[in-house]
């Protein structure tokens, strides 16, 4: 299968990066102001990729482009990532592999990836500001190439870091969905205390060596934090959410 992936990387004083797929390779530098959002403590980080996710489907739809799917080894992927530019502010990993060949160690099937990098903002607002107004962190986001979508987020040192992977692909993933049904277990529309309940469920099972008791869509829907298992942070990420909709 022939693989396209150029890179294109952009270097910013607030930290924002980017790898868009493109026909052949180029560099562009930029600056933008650093942000001064309100601090926002770590532990609300856990719902910050669900937000995301769902701010790229937004600009994305209002355009008449179809909304990306999310793949649980993309959300691996991007929260990889995320912690390697914690040691390595850079596309290139802290092994000196380029940065998307985390794809590959996951063993995904791709046509296209790209990956967009930021650190310093302290929302997904601030963050997905930051990215749509630079052309080339835009064009990853309104890609054409790409169908999969994966962000992890990591906090060090009172700072956020932020990664986006993007995937384009003509194999099929009978898992993937929607980020609206990102920790939706049972697929009922609702994100809530019941779809809590099934994961804490799967992780008594599995944990004692028990067979699964949810199916791998449910599961795909369940592996919200980044280490593609189902456990009880899972569940508790899925609390959050269910909160943050309720209010």
């Amino acid at each position: 299968m022939k693989k396209t992936a150029a890179i294109l990387t952009s270097l910013v004083i607030a930290g924002l990066s980017c790898i868009p797929t493109a026909a052949s390779a180029a560099t562009s530098e930029f600056i933008v102001s650093p942000v001064s959002d309100e601090t926002v403590t770590s532990s609300n980080m856990s719902t910050f990729p669900f937000e995301v996710m769902k701010l790229v489907n937004k600009e994305r739809t209002s355009r008449g482009l179809p909304a990306y799917k999310v793949l649980p080894e993309l959300i691996r992927a991007a929260d990889i990532r995320a912690k390697e530019t914690v040691k390595l502010w850079d596309h290139t990993r802290p092994d000196g592999r380029n940065g998307l060949s985390v794809v590959d160690d996951l063993g995904l099937d791709w046509n296209y990836l790209g990956e967009n990098i930021a650190q310093g903002q302290t929302t997904p607002e601030s963050v997905m500001n930051g990215w749509m107004n630079s052309n080339d962190h835009r064009a990853s986001i309104l890609s054409t190439n790409f169908q999969y979508i994966g962000v992890g987020v990591a906090y060090s040192g009172g700072r956020y870091y932020w990664t986006q992977v993007f995937l384009g692909s003509s194999a099929n993933f009978p898992v993937a969905y929607y980020p609206e049904h990102y920790g939706d277990t049972n697929n009922d529309g609702k994100i809530d205390s019941i779809d809590a309940s099934l994961v804490l469920k799967e992780y008594a099972a599995t944990s004692v060596g028990k067979p699964y008791t949810l199916k791998s869509s449910e599961r795909a829907r369940s592996m919200v934090n980044g280490d593609n298992v189902v456990d009880s942070v899972d569940a508790s990420i899925i609390l959050r959410i269910y909160a943050k909709n309720s209010t």
